[in-house]
């Protein structure tokens, strides 16, 4: 499991507007995971991806930054989080009843990425990228586990720029996420480009909170070719 520093208060009725970095984070990916996530048969592949798993999880250092934000207010589609404006329909359906959200980053880390990076063969790079998304996918659910413990919320649901349809919350709203968040790419390495992608690319960002029952963004894609996708596209009539 994370940990963060420093050490928040753990009541959600005391939330307040602080800003915590998440490390520690255990991570362990199974060969037989890897190898079918990978559709690796020949004995040759699967122990080339044996050790490159072993070195993987031994520089890997994934880490979470998040912080305590009020909602101000919402109009129409536009939500006011600690200042900062949002502009999603999505957005503000969702956080109408809420008044905390935690805005956050998690990424592989910088140094797993940059072990993969050296890595010469096109094939093994593709491996690796996918291990890298696993190792993104551990520090996430250890990630949102611990704000849940630590702060007694039964169940959190999680909205990003750029999730979803092109509409359901623009990835330009990346830019004032990280500027609320401060400090990034000192804290956790992750760069944010002109083009509102991060770097490492094995990383997430968005705001999480509290809800009766999951909500996820993959429901509101209409993509067909997605091999992320955690939820079959419905219609919403509540947006």
């Amino acid at each position: 499991m994370g940990t963060d520093k420093p050490v928040e208060n753990k009541k959600q009725e005391v939330l307040k507007m602080e800003r915590f970095i998440m490390d520690g984070f255990q991570i362990q990916i199974p060969l037989d995971e890897l190898t079918k996530r990978l559709c690796l048969a020949d004995e040759e592949d699967v122990e080339l991806m044996r050790k490159k798993l072993a070195e993987a999880l031994a520089i890997a250092c994934p880490k979470a930054l998040y912080r305590i934000c009020k909602v101000n207010g919402i109009e129409d589609d536009t939500v006011q989080i600690e200042g900062k404006e949002f502009h999603s329909k999505v957005l503000a359906a969702r956080l109408k009843d809420v008044h905390h959200v935690f805005a956050y980053v998690v990424t592989c880390g910088t140094e797993v990425d940059e072990w993969s990076r050296k890595e010469k063969d096109y094939i093994v790079n593709l491996w690796l990228d996918i291990l890298k998304e696993m190792i993104l996918g551990e520090a996430r659910i250890q990630f949102q586990t611990a704000l849940c413990e630590r702060y007694g919320i039964p169940k959190l649901s999680s909205m990003g720029p750029g999730s979803g349809n092109l509409d359901t919350w623009p990835i330009a709203q990346q830019r004032p996420l990280f500027e609320l968040l401060e400090n990034v790419t000192e804290d956790t390495g992750v760069v944010l480009t002109a083009s509102y992608l991060m770097h490492p690319t094995k990383s997430v960002s968005g705001v999480l909170f509290p809800s009766d029952k999951e909500f996820v963004t993959c429901s509101l894609c209409k993509r067909t070719n997605c091999q992320n996708r955690r939820e079959p596209y419905k219609e919403h009539t509540d947006i």
